[in-house]
């Protein structure tokens, strides 16, 4: 991508004097694509436009303090709102994302500073928040990005029973009973039954924490111990304890969840997945 380093130097260096020069001289930079299949082009961020990339989402350098106005440079000269990334070669199945689902689902950008202003950007320059059917908000909620979530909602997002209980709103829960937005994990496609519906709604209330919707599902017939058609075929318990929702975990547990069954990728417990992710007093609860 030799033409194009220039201007992802001058964007990661925050350096906008030298982006409108190089864009004053190549005017289609604005729409070029970054050719690499490396790195942090390989997967989800494969064939990224210079607009993708200030979602800081991969972090590839810190986001420069002026990353709003960078964006709006870029969106002044013609930068396309809503282009999509690609799948690339570890990440084949993935539904590509527009700049709005990379903020959404930024942990840079939200501690930065940033997340909240390019949301109101792109989304004032035509962003469609369903992008992809769904994939802005059910990345933020993936990603627990909660405030992105309820922005996006906040801004006409569509919700179904899945993202209802993501975002731990009951009362939405109650309205839908169904799940209609994209899948984030596409491997083994969307659900099909009730119960698979049930077990998908139940794993995002659980990792973001919403125990009074995790109570819901359970009285509505939700497993606290299937396997869920969504990512590394784990159960609630396993994304409660990634997330170190200890009240989940109890909650979980005192309405029967087994806390022996493993995962099919890790082949680990939900004790392994706290641990995993640096919570060892949760992992030693689940021992």
């Amino acid at each position: 991508m030799p033409a194009l380093q220039p201007a992802l130097d001058a964007l990661h260096a925050g350096d906008a004097a030298a982006l409108t020069r190089l864009l004053d001289a190549d005017p289609a930079l604005v729409a070029a694509r970054v050719a690499s299949r490396d790195g942090h082009y390989c997967g989800y961020f494969y064939r990224a436009t210079l607009l993708h990339h200030v979602a800081g989402n991969p972090s590839i350098r810190p986001l420069p303090p002026n990353t709003v106005a960078l964006a709006t440079l870029l969106l002044d000269r013609g930068a396309e709102v809503d282009a999509a990334t690609e799948a690339g070669p570890s990440q084949p199945d993935d539904i590509g994302w527009s700049a709005l689902g990379l903020v959404a689902t930024s942990d840079e950008a939200r501690r930065g500073g940033h997340q909240a202003a390019l949301l109101e950007l792109l989304v004032a320059r035509g962003a469609d928040v369903d992008f992809r059917d769904g994939g802005p908000l059910m990345g933020a909620l993936y990603y627990s990005e909660q405030d992105a979530a309820r922005w996006l909602v906040e801004r006409g997002a569509r919700v179904d029973l899945v993202a209802a209980a993501g975002l731990g709103r009951i009362e939405l829960m109650a309205q839908h009973g169904e799940h209609t937005l994209v899948h984030y994990c596409q491997r083994r496609g969307r659900p099909t039954t009730r119960a698979e519906v049930l077990s998908l709604a139940l794993c995002y209330a659980s990792l973001g924490g919403h125990g009074d919707a995790v109570a819901w599902l359970l009285d509505q017939g939700a497993s606290p111990s299937e396997r869920a058609p969504f990512d590394h075929d784990a159960t609630p318990l396993h994304w409660a304890a990634l997330h170190d929702r200890a009240d989940v975990v109890a909650l979980l547990l005192a309405r029967g969840a087994d806390r022996t069954v493993r995962d099919r990728t890790y082949d680990a417990t939900p004790s392994g997945w706290a641990a995993h992710n640096g919570h060892a007093e949760l992992a030693s609860t689940l021992a």
